[in-house]
């Protein structure tokens, strides 16, 4: 695995890094939105889609099952660290829905908190939408960042798996003739 410093500002990504997960995770979005996802596979994922009332969107690209298999093995990872979280990713990505309504849904949920006002007073109240914003942006942000290197690495061991396997067939080939 990459060093950490070499990969992100932070706990974000740089543009390259952030453009192939995006790609990935809305490819996987519309594979669990598409309902291909079968409840036997990942039922952390499923019983969400089933709690969630479903939009009509125009098709979208999505990846194919072995793909998505291996994407929902990493995802799965972030239900069992934080579920509100792993709410926030699959509303970005299998439901399209925008930060803005990212933010009313998290919202309605948050619950109040002790809060530094301007005053530098303390008080116990709920966060503004502006706030739940801000904060929406830093969790899809660093669950994005916990993602991308479990991701990677995954693709990259499948794909040497699948080299090792082709290479050992071709050698078998090569040595029968």
């Amino acid at each position: 695995m990459s060093s950490l410093k070499s990969i992100s500002d932070g706990f974000k990504l740089d543009a390259e890094r952030e453009a192939w997960l995006q790609g990935w995770l809305s490819k996987f979005g519309a594979w669990v939105y598409s309902g291909r996802l079968d409840k036997r596979q990942s039922s952390i994922i499923a019983e969400f889609m089933d709690s969630v009332k479903k939009r009509d969107y125009i098709e979208r690209e999505m990846c194919n099952d072995e793909d998505g298999m291996l994407i929902t093995n990493v995802v799965d990872m972030v239900y069992h660290i934080d579920q509100v979280a792993f709410t926030l990713l699959l509303l970005r990505y299998a439901f399209c829905c925008s930060d803005r309504s990212i933010a009313y849904h998290y919202h309605e949920i948050a619950q109040p908190r002790q809060m530094i006002r301007r005053n530098r007073t303390i008080e116990y109240r709920k966060p503004s939408i502006s706030t739940c914003r801000r904060e929406v942006k830093e969790i899809l942000q660093s669950v994005e960042y916990l993602i991308y290197s479990h991701l990677y690495d995954a693709f990259k061991s499948r794909d040497n798996e699948w080299k090792m396997k082709n290479s050992s067939v071709s050698l078998l080939t090569t040595l029968s003739q």
